[in-house]
């Protein structure tokens, strides 16, 4: 009997990891080297600097177009203005990060009643992508504080002068409109001329010509 337990006692014992054996080979974990983890974050380098430039110049285009967008829509403003005799407004709202033509039509629940403020159906509205707004907004050098805020033409027919600037992650853009012109300039632009408006009456010019 004590014969038959030291023999299996033997074997269990022969069957132990051993320091110097291959069971404790086969049972040890391996760690990293440090010319390992080196390797991997070189790698991880040289991926981030391939895909982050990617990720800024998509950023920038969408920004871009998105100014563009303002600029269209300036310009409808004006030629809006210009081509008929209904007012016509630019609003924005800060929060939805949305930029509209509103005009001032019959009422189609009541066209017998005052003329209202609706959505102008001949322009699409501008959605800023996240991370861009308005942050300034001048009619006729009043700044537009509240929010939102809209710019509306006058019932004599004229419309403000509007300068509105436009920030982004990576785009920031000047647009004016000046109350003479239905083509929009953007501030910073080769060959954009912005004249700032004179009184000649003031400076004793009115009489001459120019």
């Amino acid at each position: 009997m004590d014969e038959r337990v030291s023999d299996r006692a033997a074997q269990v014992h022969a069957d132990e990891p051993r320091p110097d054996g291959r069971g404790f080979a086969r049972f040890r974990r391996r760690g990293f080297s440090i010319i390992e983890v080196v390797i991997v974050a070189v790698m991880l380098a040289i991926v981030a600097a391939t895909i982050v430039p990617r990720f800024t110049v998509a950023n920038r285009q969408i920004e871009e177009k998105a100014v563009l967008e303002v600029e269209d829509l300036l310009r409808m403003y004006a030629f809006r203005n210009s081509a008929g005799t209904q007012q016509i407004s630019l609003y924005y709202d800060g929060v939805a990060g949305e930029v509209s033509l509103w005009i001032k039509d019959l009422d189609p629940s009541n066209p017998e009643g005052p003329r209202v403020w609706q959505q102008d159906r001949l322009s699409s509205p501008v959605e800023l992508p996240t991370g861009m707004a308005i942050v300034e907004a001048l009619a006729d050098g009043i700044s537009m504080r509240e929010d939102p805020w809209n710019i509306p033409t006058l019932p004599d027919g004229s419309r403000p002068r509007i300068e509105l600037v436009l920030a982004g992650a990576d785009v920031t853009a000047t647009l004016v409109l000046d109350n003479y012109t239905v083509t929009p300039v953007r501030v910073g632009d080769k060959g954009a001329v912005v004249r700032e408006q004179v009184d000649l009456d003031a400076q004793g010019a009115g009489l001459e010509p120019w």
